[in-house]
């Protein structure tokens, strides 16, 4: 079990003071705008809550681009995830003002939307090429913990793989991205 709260929880006060900088970390796809964002909080920010960043990134990541595959089908998933059917979608209440929709038929999931304060959002980004999950989604996300555990809950009932990758330290970081950022660099160029 990802403890995404206890994540969310350390990153928070890093988000309330540099909240651009925290969705660059969180959601940007260039890996060189990472890298310039934790190079800006790395003086006055600890290393655990920036590797704790990078950690909520990689679960973020790890979310799957709807529509997609199900290994259950609507029926099945409707029943393990406590889903009540609302009109032509499924929903799930996490608080008073949060739901959790889902849009499915048979075992296709066309989406997951998100409805906090009486906007929805949806998890797919509209502009993949620079995000690769909609900020206002991560601002939510930051805002309920409870929100990304419901969604990380709801993919595993669908049968998705979900294995993110944590990371301890800004050096496995690196590590891990040190090719991709020389290729976005030279891109640059």
């Amino acid at each position: 079990m990802i403890a995404a709260a206890n994540m969310i929880q350390r990153i928070q006060d890093v988000y309330r003071t540099e909240p651009e900088l925290t969705r660059t970390i969180t959601c940007a796809t260039s890996i060189v705008e990472v890298n310039l964002a934790l190079d800006i909080l790395r003086d006055h920010v600890p290393q655990r809550t920036l590797a704790a960043a990078l950690s909520l990134r990689a679960i973020l990541t790890s979310i799957p681009c709807f529509p997609c595959t199900m290994c259950v089908d609507e029926e099945a998933l409707a029943r393990i995830a406590h889903l009540e059917k609302d009109r032509l979608a499924w929903k799930k209440s996490l608080a008073p003002d949060c739901d959790l929709i889902v849009m499915m038929a048979g075992n296709f999931c066309f989406d997951v939307i998100i409805q906090a304060d009486e906007t929805s959002l949806f998890i797919t980004p509209t502009s993949a090429d620079t995000d690769l999950i909609d900020p206002a989604a991560v601002d939510v996300f930051l805002g309920r913990p409870q929100v990304l555990e419901a969604v990380i809950d709801l993919l595993r009932d669908m049968g998705i793989p979900f294995n993110p990758k944590m990371y301890l330290s800004l050096e496995d970081w690196a590590l891990d991205y040190a090719q991709q950022g020389l290729e976005d660099i030279r891109s640059l160029f």
